[in-house]
């Protein structure tokens, strides 16, 4: 467990941000150039100045060898200090995430002259997902306040697009109507939540977001064919649930579930939990992108975090709506994966609040959470809020 240095908190994004897409995980460039070519599109549509940054000399897409996974790494390093070397760029947001960030963590808590360069050059950085990793390294190693929200080809890269106007209308008029497909709602919501939290300099966000409706599913260019232009069917969003009721202040971390069971221990990124709120949210499966996390998965790493203690130091948690868990039956086991820990036998003692069905990680829409931002849980008020100003 590491003592975190003082936060760093970065600079409010202005209207006319440069934008630098990064892919430190998953290296899905040359995979699904339709959808990030829509997601640069749209950036510049909303006035931004935007910026890719990929090189994977080296790399194979199906890595069979270890100069291959050497390039990737070596590749990722390089891009993410190009991103943070470069004065002009404003705010760095990952392309998706993946699965193999933890490649960099030796050499990002090796590297005491990126930890410079990073102080010395604060930026926005966004992802969620395996960009955890990123998230917890930075706010370790340097004290950058980052944030856990959408990535550029998973949740901008769709043809139901936003526009200026449906944005600078967003929330639209509810008339109760139901919404079966995306018509742009999803980014509106996602870039809205974002940039009412980077954006606003000296300003708390308040209260936690929450969407009327969700899309079961992920994009059907990662599920039918990479050129899929098809927009997404929606459902009506699952309320809030308390899990167990009460009220916590402090600050918020976490991250996706199974990285963070994965990363927790790792000496040198792994926070001081005691008087933090925790959020954890869950991923799709990686045998079939349709379904969710398998349930045992789930409980191991419930599990696992339980054994390493973090449970008995947090002073909240925070649970997303579980992708792939979409009826209330399946809802119901995913929040007994919690419960059956939290709320019986020993740590039933510590009755901390816990919160689930929350729009944040693999789900759509999603809010943003600034990463180590004051928070708080109030059950009786039915309230998620950030309290503290997150940029500057």
């Amino acid at each position: 467990m590491s003592s975190f240095p003082p936060p760093i908190i970065p600079k409010a994004l202005p209207p006319n941000a440069k934008i630098a897409l990064i892919s430190p995980s998953a290296r899905i460039n040359p995979l699904l150039p339709s959808p990030l070519s829509r997601s640069e599109t749209l950036l510049r549509l909303l006035g931004y100045t935007v910026t890719t940054i990929f090189s994977n000399p080296g790399e194979s897409l199906s890595p069979t060898s270890d100069t291959s996974v050497s390039a990737s790494i070596r590749n990722r390093l390089s891009e993410l200090r190009t991103a943070f070397a470069d004065p002009t760029i404003d705010l760095i947001l990952c392309t998706v995430g993946g699965s193999t960030m933890t490649e960099l963590i030796p050499a990002l808590v090796a590297d005491e002259e990126l930890h410079s360069l990073i102080r010395q050059n604060p930026k926005l950085v966004v992802g969620y997902s395996d960009i955890t990793v990123l998230h917890w390294c930075l706010r370790a190693l340097t004290g950058l306040r980052t944030f856990y929200g959408p990535c550029a080809v998973t949740e901008l890269g769709e043809s139901s697009t936003s526009t200026p106007a449906t944005l600078s209308s967003f929330p639209p008029a509810d008339d109760g109507a139901p919404k079966p497909q995306d018509d742009g709602y999803l980014q509106d919501f996602h870039l809205a939540n974002l940039l009412a939290v980077v954006s606003h300099p000296h300003k708390p966000p308040g209260p936690v977001p929450r969407s009327k409706f969700y899309a079961p599913l992920i994009p059907p260019y990662f599920l039918v064919s990479p050129t899929s232009t098809v927009p997404r069917a929606l459902a009506p969003s699952p309320p809030w649930t308390w899990l167990r009721p009460g009220r916590a202040r402090g600050p918020l971390f976490g991250g996706c579930l199974t990285v963070v069971s994965r990363i927790q221990g790792i000496s040198r990124i792994t926070p001081p939990w005691e008087g933090r709120i925790l959020f954890l949210e869950s991923a799709m499966a990686e045998a079939d992108m349709k379904k969710g996390n398998p349930l045992q998965r789930v409980r191991q790493s419930v599990a696992d975090l339980a054994a390493r203690g973090v449970f008995d130091e947090i002073e909240g948690l925070v649970i997303g709506r579980p992708y792939g868990y979409n009826s209330e039956k399946e809802r119901a086991e995913y929040a007994a994966a919690f419960t059956g820990v939290l709320c019986r036998g020993p740590l039933a003692e510590r009755a901390f609040p816990i919160l689930m069905n929350v729009d944040v990680g693999h789900t759509a829409p999603m809010v943003t959470l600034p990463m180590d931002a004051l928070a708080v849980l109030d059950s009786e008020k039915d309230e998620f809020a950030i309290e503290e100003a997150v940029v500057v």
